[in-house]
């Protein structure tokens, strides 16, 4: 594969996975109700309503779970999988390693996509805490806008840590060990559906 064709593949790639990181962060917003006025949290409203809007009119929410957030997510790493194949783009690269579209089928997109889907979602958290943490150390930052929608994520998460875990001093260690926790989770839990669902990918 041609350095044009790689470029290509990787801008498509990127393109994909941060729409779809949106997406997820949409999925999260709703889920740990999340303030909406927030103009960051607008911003991901805006990108995603196009494509949401019409699909809520035919796919109902679940209690509290945004069903429709959900498979656009899906949908739109299923869409990445498909387009590599289709466009010969190259490899991808999914959470056990590199792996090659061509060789792969429809059964086998699915699988992957939905694993693919489990971990975006430990993504959204952990990166919340690690931008959260970061915030926490540049004085120019409190007040701003994503201090709310980050506050609102982390703090299903966080708030069970600091229960048993206090400062020390000044270093509060919830957010350290809530990272750490979560990669763990993540290991384990889309570890095991690769290795449950080997037998589809």
């Amino acid at each position: 594969m041609g350095p044009a064709l790689s470029a290509l593949g990787f801008i498509v790639s990127t393109l994909f996975d941060i729409y779809a990181l949106i997406v997820g962060l949409r999925f999260v917003m709703q889920l740990v109700r999340a303030d909406y006025y927030n103009p960051v949290a607008q911003f991901i409203v805006q990108a995603t309503d196009p494509l949401l809007k019409p699909m809520r009119k035919v796919i109902p929410s679940i209690k509290k779970y945004d069903t429709s957030s959900l498979l656009l997510c899906f949908l739109v790493l299923l869409l990445k999988f498909i387009l590599f194949k289709v466009l010969f783009l190259g490899g991808l690269h999914v959470f056990t390693g590199p792996v090659n579209p061509q060789a792969l089928s429809i059964i086998q997109f699915i699988t992957v996509s939905a694993i693919n889907v489990i971990s975006l979602m430990f993504n959204v958290f952990i990166g919340a805490i690690i931008i959260q943490a970061l915030l926490s150390w540049l004085p120019g930052a409190q007040g701003h806008p994503l201090q709310g929608m980050l506050h609102a994520i982390t703090q299903p998460v966080l708030t069970p840590i600091r229960r048993f875990v206090k400062p020390l001093g000044t270093f509060d260690l919830s957010a350290l060990i809530g990272i750490i926790g979560l990669m763990a989770l993540k290991i384990i839990t889309v570890g095991y559906l690769f290795k449950l669902l080997g037998p589809f990918i």
